[in-house]
């Protein structure tokens, strides 16, 4: 991505890399996947290089596996009825991400649906 952003930018590597206070080379080998990159010198290529933003975020790892995932609903009624039939955890963890979609409507950026869980999901009470 840094590669395909920098070409974009019409940046060599050497530019890029006198950006964000690093070598070249430095740069060559990241966008190669040849190095690993700490946190810093991602966000200097990023935010100080390239003049983007970077955003971090965390998601909790899903436990189901994808082929016992169902095919996606056509309608809300389709929807209402599956998440009925949901054990316990999984309808717990339906209803935190409902809870936790916030819908905001911008006239110049159109309607934004953001979802906003916690890293480590809630454990379902089995009482």
């Amino acid at each position: 991505m840094i590669r395909e952003r920098r070409n974009a930018a019409k940046l060599t590597q050497k530019a890029l890399g006198v950006r964000a206070g690093i070598g070249g080379k430095y740069v060559s080998e990241i966008e190669r996947g040849t190095r690993d990159v700490p946190f810093s010198t991602l966000q200097a290529m990023v935010e100080d290089g390239l003049g983007l933003q970077l955003e971090v975020q965390f998601h909790a790892r899903a436990s189901v596996r994808s082929s016992s995932l169902l095919a996606v609903p056509r309608s809300i009624s389709e929807v209402a009825a599956a998440i009925t039939v949901l054990p316990a955890d999984q309808l717990g963890l339906v209803l935190t991400i409902a809870r936790a979609i916030h819908v905001d409507s911008d006239a110049a950026t159109g309607t934004t649906f953001t979802i906003e869980l916690p890293v480590t999901p809630p454990v379902a009470s089995t009482s």
